[in-house]
């Protein structure tokens, strides 16, 4: 199973890949995937989703679970036999744990992507993001291109003072 991030990005079974990309760029990969709809595909987010709702293509069936602790997100990992699982990335989960189990989401997400592919996606990358992303097999970032701006040349008009003629 492959989905294609980019033009020159592939994502396969077997992977872990952490990205930081964009609401709209995650949006977008959901939308021009139409084959998603044959894989069993597991959503997971945090204590709020930023994208499940903005979701295009309601006919793409998606196991969703929520993780309100970092608990509760090593049990749903544990527990999922998915073949696409994405994480929606929610640094409030791991604010009052120690790093500890930290390691321990990023080695159990390791190990599931032997038989999965998994995107842990974040908007902007954060401590624990950083220590999760270490466990992946990849790293992306992907930045909105910047189109060239044309730079408008400005003269400058000579200031003087006219009068008014009288009539």
């Amino acid at each position: 199973m492959e989905i294609r991030l980019t033009p020159y990005i592939t994502l396969r079974t077997g992977m872990f890949a952490a990205v930081i990309a964009s609401e709209e760029e995650i949006i977008g990969l959901f939308e021009r995937q139409p084959e998603l709809k044959r894989y069993l595909f597991l959503y997971i987010s945090g204590n709020g989703s930023r994208l499940l709702t903005r979701v295009g293509d309601r006919r793409v069936t998606f196991d969703v679970r929520r993780a309100f602790t970092a608990h509760q997100l090593l049990t749903i990992l544990r527990d999922a036999s998915h073949t696409i699982i994405f994480i929606e990335h929610d640094p409030t989960l791991f604010e009052s744990v120690g790093g500890g189990v930290l390691m321990a989401v990023g080695k159990t997400i390791a190990e599931i992507s032997a038989g999965s592919l998994v995107i842990l996606y974040a908007p902007g990358p954060d401590r624990s993001f950083g220590v999760l992303a270490g466990y992946a097999n990849q790293i992306i970032t992907l930045a909105a291109e910047e189109v060239p701006v044309k730079r408008r040349t400005v003269q400058k008009r000579s200031l003087c003072q006219a009068t008014l003629e009288a009539f």
